[in-house]
């Protein structure tokens, strides 16, 4: 299964890339907002997301870890195919998403073409549960740096289960990143800066 992909960008359709890494070229879907800050020429990374059905197979990528969790939640809800998911990513990022589904925002989803008020409200009711469970990975709600703060410990071999409990007791003067992060390592044992 590939995780990720990381190469040069050296072509552009209608809302796909090619994405040549290791001499090999991958078309890969991406959701409105990475394909407008893709250009040809750029060295960019994606974490990917394998659709595998009867007739297609196909690679969408996403420049977060939380993106592409979000796209394999929307695809678990019955109805909702690639298309679709991405077609949501056009309306918010996968934050953005998530507090739709926990707030129960109906008008969100029907934003999307396709997309009407029984689907919209079968994606909240078949999601919040793995809401509930994503949620719990915020470090701040409303703030920015969670996504960065997540991804730094990860990079640094750290579980979801880890972090989620370092930073359950997070003060509330402790604001920025890199504060945060600090504040994890410092819980998690970890010797910060050595």
């Amino acid at each position: 299964m590939i995780g990720s992909l990381k190469g040069k960008i050296t072509n552009k359709g209608l809302d796909w890339i090619e994405l040549e890494t290791g001499g090999i070229g991958w078309t890969i879907y991406l959701p409105p907002g990475d394909f407008s800050k893709a250009q040809i020429g750029d060295n960019k990374e994606f974490f990917i997301y394998h659709y595998v059905a009867e007739a297609a197979s196909d690679l969408y990528g996403f420049s977060l870890q939380r993106d592409r969790e979000v796209f394999g939640f929307l695809l678990s809800v019955n109805g909702v195919g690639p298309r679709t998911a991405l077609g949501v990513f056009a309306v918010g990022n996968g934050e953005r998403i998530l507090r739709a589904i926990a707030e129960a925002d109906v008008a969100f989803f029907q934003q999307v073409k396709g997309i009407g008020r029984k689907g919209a409200q079968r994606i909240i009711v078949d999601l919040k549960t793995k809401v509930g469970e994503v949620k719990s990975l915020d470090l701040r709600t409303g703030q920015g740096g969670n996504e960065e703060v997540y991804q730094a410990l990860r990079n640094l071999g750290f579980q979801r289960a880890e972090i989620d409990q370092a930073l359950r007791d997070l003060p509330q003067e402790v604001t920025s990143t890199e504060e945060i992060v600090k504040f994890a390592l410092q819980k998690l044992g970890k010797n910060y800066g050595r």
